[in-house]
């Protein structure tokens, strides 16, 4: 998985903030964006299972004897990529990022930014696919504010601005028209052309 799509997925995990590019960039250090990678096989014992997914998070033989967040962590599930986001936001919210050596150490730095072709003062494309109903990040409520100052402002309400629902829709398509879209690519649903033209600053 590629640094964008990590990030969409930590938000979709429900990080928030600046914790969607902290989350993201911990992942690509742990396992370099490899949802299958099985780590830590030489520290299993009769306790512990190997370390799993994106998050490299140990697993553990028998997680129905612990209490939270470490009750989740089990092998089978910690191989799906959401579920694996989930538990790692459980176990920050519970212990904060030093769980991670990764953080600790400071190896997830290197990912903060968007490398050197991108601008580390605005978001980053975060993928079609983020842009659904419902879904709650401050990256909406960001871009929300941006296509009102570009004078597309085609929302009914500026309440739940950081949810993304019709209004949104609307305002996007009239921003991809001001960019010369016509059609289908003027639907209300972010490319990366459009996105990155729009520069919306980092959360």
């Amino acid at each position: 998985m590629s640094l964008t799509e990590l990030r969409a997925l930590a938000a979709q995990a429900g990080f928030t903030g600046r914790d969607i590019k902290i989350a993201a960039a911990v992942a690509m250090a742990e396992s370099k964006g490899d949802p299958g990678i099985v780590g830590d096989r030489k520290l299993v014992d009769h306790q512990w299972g190997p370390s799993i997914g994106l998050f490299q998070i140990r697993s553990l033989k028998h997680p129905g004897q612990f209490s939270p967040p470490d009750t989740l962590r089990v092998e089978r599930k910690l191989r799906d990529s959401l579920y694996n986001a989930k538990t790692a936001k459980a176990i920050k919210d519970a212990h904060n990022w030093n769980q991670w050596s990764t953080f600790v150490n400071g190896a997830y730095k290197q990912y903060m930014g968007d490398g050197p072709a991108g601008h580390a003062d605005f978001e980053p494309f975060p993928g079609a696919s983020f842009f659904h109903t419902g879904r709650k990040s401050p990256i909406i409520a960001a871009m929300h504010r941006r296509l009102v100052a570009e004078d597309c402002d085609r929302y009914q309400s500026s309440a739940n601005a950081d949810v993304w629902g019709p209004g949104d829709v609307r305002s996007f398509a009239a921003w991809q028209r001001k960019r010369g879209f016509e059609g289908d690519d003027a639907n209300g649903i972010p490319g990366r052309t459009t996105w990155d033209a729009l520069r919306v600053p980092n959360v």
